[in-house]
């Protein structure tokens, strides 16, 4: 049978002892070490964001961001007349009716994600412009909130570029605060399609998008570059571990399929147990690639409310 080559393995050994080293450093500096001591706006932050931070909170943030999808593309289709409910195809009913409930219900998910996303996104607010207070804590990159050494990769950008996405993120929630109102006082279609419904709506509406849009290509670039600098420090994002895994599986699949078909040399029962193997490796690599991933990523996807 075909030698097999044990390269795959021992860098995939060696990415997995990095990433299990992936607990951050701060926990070597304790609260109770801390000079000066957590204050207590500090310790009901920590309660505040604590409290966002469960499996509950998380999935359905994740179930939010699939109902802005779904809802999104639906009215999407009923803006540029893509319906066959009436006549003339961009105002007529029952579409104007669901015109408008389409976007009151994306708006209403917007203003869930800017809301239960604030605590974080002040948090960073205050550590980024605290001045020379007497609680105030470093916030040069690779130091958390406390002003510890820590390994979550959002730290880790610089602190210029952390103070313009935060700020971003800031009137992204104001702005949307500011949608939402409009969408309670021209609540109808009639309504928010005249003027003076029509400005307001549009315009606080398209400002918290190109808020939000700004933020994110800038936080999205900032991590992708650190990865790219650092990938022995930072876990890999979903995509890659799944890219890779999937990689070695298709290896594995034709690497067998080869020998198979080599009459002379079939396949040994040997063979077929280390394939076996080799995809239980890589099935637990990639489950711990991406425990790795979103612990790393904590702070990151709390500025967006997941």
């Amino acid at each position: 049978a075909t030698k097999r080559s044990d390269h795959d393995d021992s860098s995939s050994n060696q990415n997995q002892s990095i990433h299990d080293d992936d607990v951050s450093v701060s926990s070597i500096i304790t609260l109770s070490e801390l000079d000066p001591p957590p204050s207590r706006s500090e310790i009901l932050r920590d309660k505040w964001l604590e409290s966002l931070s469960g499996k509950i909170h998380f999935w359905v943030g994740v179930t939010v961001m699939a109902l802005i999808i779904i809802d999104g593309a639906f009215f999407f289709f009923l803006l540029v007349g893509a319906q066959n409910m009436c006549t003339p195809r961009t105002n007529c009913n029952p579409r104007n009716w669901w015109y408008n409930f389409s976007i009151q219900f994306l708006n209403v998910l917007f203003t869930y994600l800017a809301t239960v996303s604030l605590p974080w996104r002040l948090s960073n607010t205050a550590h980024l412009f605290n001045g020379s207070g007497k609680h105030s804590r470093s916030s040069d990159a690779g130091l958390d909130l406390y002003g510890r050494p820590t390994e979550k990769i959002w730290y880790h950008i610089s602190q210029s570029r952390r103070r313009i996405i935060v700020f971003f993120l800031i009137l992204n929630s104001l702005t949307q605060y500011a949608n939402q109102a409009t969408r309670i006082i021209y609540y109808s279609f009639e309504l928010q399609n005249v003027f003076p419904g029509t400005l307001w709506t549009n315009l606080f509406f398209m400002l918290s998008m190109m808020f939000a849009a700004v933020a994110g290509v800038l936080q999205i670039h900032a991590e992708m570059g650190l990865r790219k600098v650092h990938p022995e420090r930072f876990p890999p994002t979903l995509f890659e571990t799944l890219g890779e895994y999937l990689t070695k599986v298709r290896n594995i699949r034709r690497r067998t399929r080869e020998e198979g078909g080599d009459e002379e040399e079939p396949t040994r029962d040997g063979d077929v147990e280390e394939d076996r193997r080799e995809l239980e490796r890589g099935r637990s690599f990639f489950v711990r690639n991406i425990h790795s991933f979103f612990s790393n990523v904590e702070p990151s996807l709390g500025l967006w409310g997941l």
